[in-house]
């Protein structure tokens, strides 16, 4: 897979890591301190077990994709035919567990035990929901930028070729479009 970003590119892809990053690591410390709020009800009744994996799930998921996102951008940054897809490959199979928990989690809260658990739960889990649906709006943002790192370390590259244009070698009024070229 031929990765060459261009370099006024580069500034870009390091942008976009640390965007991605910065969402990733922000919605893992975001479900960590929901997964910590949600109780275990006497006896180890189940109300709370669903909703409990899917926020612990969603956590660790984020976790993972914190580091496989930098790590993919790095290889289009660095030009590295081998990390760039490797990466790109990995973080598409950490982000398949993303699209499903941003399924899977309004599922968990808003059934009838996810209720339960949140009402038992009380006060801690009211971030819950705000988070979830911070989550969810800012999920087409994240989608947008994995795109763009792609597109910026192998689409662009490859398929729209970079072609300086020369430099004038005359710096007359005619040359920079100051004056008309006479017939």
């Amino acid at each position: 897979m031929p990765v060459l970003s261009i370099p006024e590119d580069k500034p870009k892809l390091v942008f976009y890591a640390a965007m991605m990053w910065m969402q990733n690591f922000g919605f893992f410390l975001m479900y960590v301190m929901m997964y910590t709020a949600i109780p275990e009800p006497e006896g180890g009744g189940g109300e709370c077990t669903n909703l409990r994996f899917w926020v612990g799930f969603f956590a660790l998921d984020c976790f993972v994709e914190s580091f496989v996102c930098v790590w993919m951008a790095m290889g289009g940054y660095t030009d590295d035919g081998c990390l760039f897809p490797v990466m790109w490959i990995l973080h598409l199979l950490v982000a398949l567990p993303y699209v499903l928990c941003t399924f899977t989690i309004p599922h968990a809260i808003y059934s009838d035990d996810g209720k339960a658990c949140r009402a038992l739960a009380g006060a801690p889990l009211y971030p819950l929901v705000p988070v979830y649906w911070t989550h969810a709006t800012l999920f087409s943002v994240y989608v947008w930028m994995m795109l763009s790192v792609t597109y910026y370390s192998f689409v662009k590259p490859t398929f729209f070729p970079y072609t300086k244009v020369p430099a004038m070698s005359d710096n007359s009024p005619r040359n920079m479009g100051l004056v008309a070229a006479s017939a």
